[in-house]
């Protein structure tokens, strides 16, 4: 497994020489909205002579402009970056619903769209739009969606269609123009150009997510070709892990683990992303654990998502109905709830998930050996059973030194984590290459 590739197109010209330096001005001005040259020595830290060189390299290069009149050396004069006002646009699949959202590039939120996946499904059978109006002729509106969106699409790409779909108007509206598109998925990304495998919410088989969206939103194509960079699809728990590793000083190597949506991980090796060869790496879910196990969707037998996704531990604790009835988030709770008042079947459902997890780590951790293992969803409320389950059966050696190896840590992102660590990403690809941001 190699750390996944995270570079961008190379500046080319004046600007090469000094390209991280330029990103830490860029990244300055993205963040404070303005800035005067002197602001931009005390804030990066570079010499007054650096700033002036490198404003003035941006200034030619149309990245950054004056945003007032200059005065006596220019060093008073406020900067701002030309696009400052592109925004981003972020979605993925929760619990039970479709999000997108629409963030500046300092990624400050400004409207967020939801859809219920559910009653976006039932809706759909009728012909009539997601969201109950008229189906859509304008430059943006879905077309063909149906209860199974299209004959080639996943019912689940409807809703997130028509959450992305508002989240485009909006920008448009705003008269914003958008840097980044990104879906966030639960599964893995391979492939060039990527589909998506061993998703709980698509299927085992490989999916095709953005050509299935680009089928239900007919402007997309038109759309992405104004994009500084192509749209692109990430797993949810590398963006979610990034998010964790800044709350982590000094730790560079950690392993996330996510089981509300699915049973999801994502490793960090030097704080970058081990996707491996062939983007597989980090599949927790689909690592055959149980021993004569049930047949996994994926076509192995004894996967964890068999004995640990959501799914299954509710349906286990008795919650298959009320999940059904009140949501997948409201049952979580619930089970949460149940757990913690010792309820027998809650209790025993979320053990026996707990035991296989820590099994899958005893295989995990000694081969990508993470300094943390970080617990998001609700399983962090629950990271002593897990940690429990792992420590059983460490090697004794040294008087059992390596047993409390690694530390664990519940994660702190909160449900959002994918959504923020998605943002921070596409900053951070567009900034790393300034010119990107001009046009």
């Amino acid at each position: 497994m190699t750390p996944g590739d995270t570079t961008v197109p190379t500046i080319t010209g004046p600007l090469d020489l000094h390209r991280e330096q330029s990103a830490r001005v860029v990244e300055h001005l993205v963040t404070h909205g303005t800035a005067t040259r002197s602001e931009l020595v005390n804030a990066t830290g570079l010499g007054r002579g650096t700033i002036a060189g490198l404003t003035a390299r941006l200034l030619d290069a149309g990245v950054i402009r004056e945003s007032g009149d200059a005065h006596g050396d220019g060093r008073s004069t406020p900067l701002a970056l030309t696009g400052g006002d592109r925004v981003l646009v972020t979605a993925r699949l929760s619990l039970d619903a479709a999000i997108a959202t629409v963030s500046s590039l300092a990624g400050d939120e400004e409207a967020r769209f939801s859809e219920p996946i559910v009653a976006a499904a039932s809706a759909t059978t009728s012909g009539a739009g997601a969201t109950g109006a008229p189906p859509a002729t304008g430059p943006i509106g879905l077309a063909g969606a149906t209860r199974s969106g299209t004959d080639s699409t996943p019912e689940a790409l409807t809703p997130l269609a028509v959450v992305l779909a508002r989240a485009i108007a909006r920008a448009e509206r705003a008269a914003h123009r958008i840097a980044d598109i990104t879906v966030l998925v639960d599964g893995a990304v391979v492939g060039s150009p990527s589909v998506v495998v061993t998703d709980a919410r698509f299927g085992a088989e490989p999916v095709d997510v953005l050509g299935g969206l680009r089928s239900l939103i007919p402007s997309l194509a038109e759309i992405e070709r104004l994009l500084p960079l192509p749209m692109q699809v990430v797993p949810a728990a590398v963006a979610a892990a990034s998010v964790e590793l800044d709350a982590l000083p000094g730790i560079a190597d950690v392993l996330y683990l996510d089981g509300d949506t699915a049973v999801s991980a994502a490793a960090l090796a030097s704080g970058r992303p081990l996707l491996g060869a062939h983007g597989l790496g980090a599949t927790f879910g689909h690592l055959p654990i149980v021993p004569g196990g049930l047949r996994c969707r994926c076509g192995q037998q004894g996967c964890l998502a068999t004995v640990a996704a959501p799914d299954v531990v509710l349906e286990r604790a008795g919650l298959a109905a009320f999940a059904a009835a009140n949501g997948r988030a409201e049952a979580i709770d619930e089970l949460v709830l149940r757990i913690a008042e010792a309820e027998d079947r809650a209790r025993w459902s979320w053990l026996d998930a707990a035991h296989w997890i820590g099994r899958t780590l005893q295989i995990v951790v000694p081969t990508l050996d993470p300094a943390v293992v970080v617990i998001g969803g609700y399983w962090g409320g629950l990271v002593g059973d897990i940690q429990t389950a792992l420590q059983g059966n460490r090697p004794t050696v040294g008087n059992g030194a390596i047993s409390a190896i690694p530390a664990f840590s519940r994660a702190v992102g909160g449900p959002d984590a994918a959504l923020v660590g998605a943002r921070r990403q596409a900053r951070e690809r567009l900034i790393a290459d300034p010119l990107l941001l001009v046009g």
